[in-house]
């Protein structure tokens, strides 16, 4: 019997998979299509029911197979993404051109050295370089990179680095201005390298 034959007969539009039990079902009847088409609408002897049921299985079987193709899909990405990692050799990177986070961490660390607000940072700034206050976004932390054999960067997180203030010629800032970042250390203002 046709897939179109069995759905003229019943009014029932089963999927492919469902006329494949259908079929088989049929196949193991031992009357003709008109028959068999009225005991599945009829559910005779839970013919319809027992077709469901097949069709369900069989849906879950193959739903099973491909979780667990899926599962052993997921693990030989890992186990390839280690070996990858391994093989390009991540070490930490900072930009030499930066204030690196030892001589943040000195000043941060140091006797009278206090966090400055946005606002008092702002300030500094305005009345040391002239910046304009409502121009100015400070930055309280910094990208943390990693750098592999390749020279390839990648952003692995971020530290927190907010404004600190110890005297005139020791201090750390780090804002943007507009469109450039700036960071000032120590009353030396250079531009901040991403």
């Amino acid at each position: 019997m046709m897939l179109e034959e069995f759905e003229k007969r019943t009014g029932f539009f089963p999927t492919l998979e469902e006329y494949e039990v259908i079929e088989q079902a049929y196949m193991n009847f031992t009357g003709d299509k008109d028959a068999f088409c009225k005991a599945y609408k009829k559910n005779e002897g839970g013919l319809a029911e027992k077709i469901q049921h097949e069709a369900n299985m069989r849906r879950i079987k193959a739903q099973r197979e491909t979780e667990k193709t899926l599962e052993e899909y997921e693990a030989k990405i890992a186990k390839l993404e280690k070996s990858l990692e391994r093989e390009l050799e991540w070490k930490a990177y900072e930009d030499k051109d930066n204030v690196q986070q030892a001589e943040y961490e000195r000043l941060a660390k140091a006797g009278g050295t206090k966090e400055l607000t946005d606002d008092e940072a702002k300030e500094l700034l305005y009345d040391w370089y002239g910046f304009a206050k409502e121009k100015i976004k400070i930055l309280r932390s910094v990208p943390v990179y990693e750098v592999n054999r390749h020279r390839q960067l990648r952003k692995i997180g971020e530290i927190e680095r907010p404004p600190i203030y110890n005297a005139t010629d020791w201090n750390y800032i780090r804002f943007n201005c507009g469109c450039m970042c700036y960071e000032l250390q120590n009353d030396t203002l250079r531009p901040y390298v991403h």
